[in-house]
């Protein structure tokens, strides 16, 4: 599915990545970097520097910047993914106040961290292909079942 948003978002020209259909709407930029920021905002996963989230809002001016971003924060997505004992760990919840949301896991774990992450992702590549349908860009031979 990585592989398939990095296709997807180097289908973009660079002077549409700001580009959305409202006002009230995200930009295909600051989608794809929500996403990125996203991945490193789990308990499973390493801290992140400071400057991190400046760095990659600089990094992601470009089209290649937005791509080189997804795929190294796929990479620690992997790094949980193919460690047996941190998807079987148990963690503090980062929601320290305020609601509990419907669908609170129980069991806060890396199962459950991966799938938050996968379905999270699902959700805003379905956005980024509306605005990219909207602006007319071919996509018909990028459309896959990330499921599958």
């Amino acid at each position: 599915m990585n592989s398939n948003l990095i296709d997807i978002v180097g289908l973009v020209p660079e002077d549409k990545l700001d580009w959305t259909p409202a006002p009230t709407e995200w930009s295909i930029r600051v989608i794809v970097v929500h996403i990125i920021l996203a991945r490193h905002h789990h308990v499973a996963a390493q801290g992140a520097p400071p400057d991190f989230i400046s760095t990659v809002i600089q990094e992601s001016r470009t089209r290649e910047g937005l791509q080189r971003h997804l795929a190294s924060s796929w990479d620690l997505l992997d790094s949980l993914l193919s460690d047996e004992a941190k998807l079987n760990a148990t963690y503090e919840s980062p929601v320290d106040s305020g609601p509990e949301y419907v669908g609170d896991p129980e069991v806060y774990d890396g199962h459950y961290v991966a799938y938050h992450r996968f379905a999270h992702d699902l959700h805003h590549r379905s956005t980024l292909m509306g605005h990219i349908r909207q602006l007319e860009i071919p996509i018909a031979d990028h459309l896959i079942r990330p499921l599958d």
